[in-house]
């Protein structure tokens, strides 16, 4: 193995003994000889990549975001689809994967801290926001939006229901993906015009009913390759 494949490798070492503990202790009551320990690394090799606990959570933060960029990148399945139902796909494998994914689901905890000490706290919802609002900008062009609806304070709206889902769901324990379900449906009973036909040729009717089975499958196997809304 080369130096620097072991230096990768202590890296990724670290980030995963801080991941286990900030799960199961919290950040606020690990420190810095806690992550030594269960890494099982000496001081050295630590303060080699990390100079401070906050240095580690913020690489976790970083490393949780490609995670989720990488799973979410499935959502784009054909240049001809429609922006809205990417919308959608995405935001239920964000879901899952922050369900069953110990790194991402500490780095959206620790988000959160940092955002008091660290820009690295705001700034991945920053980014997320401008992501949604022009992905609702490209369904309206799209011609999935009624008329008359403010772009920009629609996409803040669905932005600002995503991450409160993600964020409650965190706090509380709760499966994030009914709420997702509850909050599609309110969002497309109220924004998209009754004749348009979302995804796979359905009604806006044919969705509601079939979008919480239909996406729930889709979170259960976010790679698998198919529609938004299956028929059963």
């Amino acid at each position: 193995m080369t130096v620097q494949a072991r230096a990768e490798a202590t890296r990724q070492t670290i980030i995963l003994a801080a991941v286990e503990l900030f799960d199961t202790v919290g950040y606020g009551s690990t420190t810095m000889g806690h992550i030594i320990d269960r890494a099982g690394i000496t001081k050295g090799a630590f303060y080699y990549h990390f100079p401070t606990k906050e240095s580690v959570a913020a690489a976790i933060i970083e490393d949780a975001d490609t995670v989720i960029e990488v799973s979410t990148a499935s959502a784009f399945g054909s240049p001809s689809a429609p922006m809205l139902e990417c919308l959608i796909r995405t935001s239920f494998i964000s879901a899952d994967v922050t369900r069953n994914n110990a790194l991402v689901r500490v780095g959206n905890l620790l988000r959160q801290a940092l955002n008091q000490i660290s820009p690295s706290g705001a700034a991945p919802y920053l980014v997320w926001r401008k992501v949604v609002i022009a992905m609702v900008r490209r369904a309206a062009a799209e011609g999935d939006v009624q008329d008359g609806i403010d772009v920009e304070a629609l996409g803040h709206a669905i932005w600002s229901s995503l991450v409160g889902t993600a964020l409650l769901s965190g706090a509380t324990g709760e499966d994030p993906i009914p709420r997702l379900a509850q909050v599609w449906e309110i969002t497309l009973r109220g924004v998209v015009p009754a004749d348009v036909e979302l995804g796979v040729g359905l009604g806006v009717a044919e969705v509601l009913r079939l979008l919480e089975r239909g996406l729930e499958r889709e979170a259960a196997a976010p790679h698998a390759r198919q529609d938004v809304v299956a028929r059963p």
